[in-house]
């Protein structure tokens, strides 16, 4: 039998450290569906609610620069689809 355990990812962000959950195969689909076609300031917005989704609270998120919050998703995306 093979036992899988979700797993967690986790960043520093001014010293301080997150931790988030990978995102399953559904919430990446529902995230890629609803950003296609959208202006950056939509995009970002989604990134904000997709990455609370996965437990990163807003307010974090929001202090975030816009690069940063790239770089996050790309990295659990990549993450998750390994």
């Amino acid at each position: 039998m093979i036992e899988f355990k979700r797993k967690e990812f986790a960043f520093k962000l001014d010293g301080e450290e997150y931790r988030v959950k990978n995102p399953s195969v559904r919430d990446i689909q529902a995230f890629q569906k609803e950003s296609e076609g959208k202006k950056e300031s939509e995009g970002l917005e989604l990134t904000v609610g997709f990455l609370a989704g996965l437990g990163l609270p807003e307010e974090v998120s929001y202090g975030m620069e816009p690069g940063h919050l790239t770089q996050v998703v790309n990295s659990i995306t990549d993450a998750a689809t390994k």
